[in-house]
């Protein structure tokens, strides 16, 4: 390990009617130096694939904006939230879930992209033929990123018993676990060859560092004008991250800040 590791966050929003720039700019202000930047619903409804493409070129525009006008390395993942499926109805939402991961994948192969994500299930009860209609959205995800040797952020429920089911929907569709990103994971003793990506406030990333083996961190931060901060806000990783390696956990935060996420994301840092 040569001098600080660089301070990346693993799951991160912007929004074109929130903060957008500006939260980029305090995530660098405070230490920042590269953030994945994951999708997340922007127009109301979604109706098309159209709307999907549009969805995902907001997206890749405020990643351009980011590089253009800040320092920070910006890396990019495509896909339609869980809950959309239920704005749809099962079926359609289904169909249109899948083909939003195909547009991910394609967008992939033209380099303007490296993760699917985040896809999932939602985390909170639905029926059990949305439930079996998001896992099968999931395991299509799976054989997609295999196809194009790419990682998947999962949005879902958070309990030790997901990473089991999700790690036997990555048997099934042949992917390598450890490219499968579980966002917004807890504290767990077993992740079954997955990646965990741990939210950064102190206190959680303390325990992470203390009881895991490797783990990624991010914020979630939601550019959220009604929710200012949520989940944690743009300056908080970073803040963790160095005041973790005053603390003398430099190689546990080196490898979630660098060496993991080059691993898992097949990106360089």
């Amino acid at each position: 390990m040569n001098g600080a590791p660089m301070l990346f966050d693993a799951h991160f929003h912007l929004d074109p009617e929130g903060r957008c720039i500006d939260a980029a700019k305090d995530f660098e202000r405070a230490g920042g130096s590269a953030f994945m930047l994951v999708s997340k619903p922007y127009l109301p409804r979604l109706k098309n694939r159209d709307d999907v493409i549009k969805e995902y070129e907001l997206l890749l525009s405020m990643a351009d904006r980011v590089r253009a006008e800040t320092g920070i390395r910006v890396f990019t993942a495509l896909g339609v939230h869980p809950a959309r499926m239920s704005e749809m109805g099962v079926k359609e939402g289904k169909e249109l879930l899948k083909e939003a991961v195909d547009l991910a994948v394609r967008y992939i192969e033209e380099g303007k992209a490296c993760a699917i994500g985040e896809i999932g299930r939602p985390h909170y009860e639905v029926s059990k033929e949305e439930l079996e209609a998001s896992n099968e959205v999931i395991e299509y995800g799976f054989e997609r990123a295999k196809d194009v040797n790419c990682a998947v952020i999962i949005h879902s429920e958070s309990a030790e018993r997901t990473y089991e089911e999700l790690s036997a929907l990555a048997d099934r569709a042949g992917i390598e676990k450890r490219r499968v990103v579980k966002h917004f994971s807890p504290v767990v003793r077993e992740t079954f060859g997955l990646t965990p990506s741990m939210i950064a406030t102190y206190e959680n990333a303390r325990g992470a560092c203390e009881s895991m083996k490797e783990f990624m961190l991010e914020s979630d931060y939601m550019d959220d004008i009604n929710r200012p901060g949520a989940v944690i806000g743009p300056k908080t990783l970073p803040k963790t991250a160095k005041r973790l390696l005053s603390e003398g956990y430099e190689e546990k935060v080196w490898r979630a800040m660098k060496d993991l996420p080059e691993s898992v994301f097949g990106i360089d840092l």
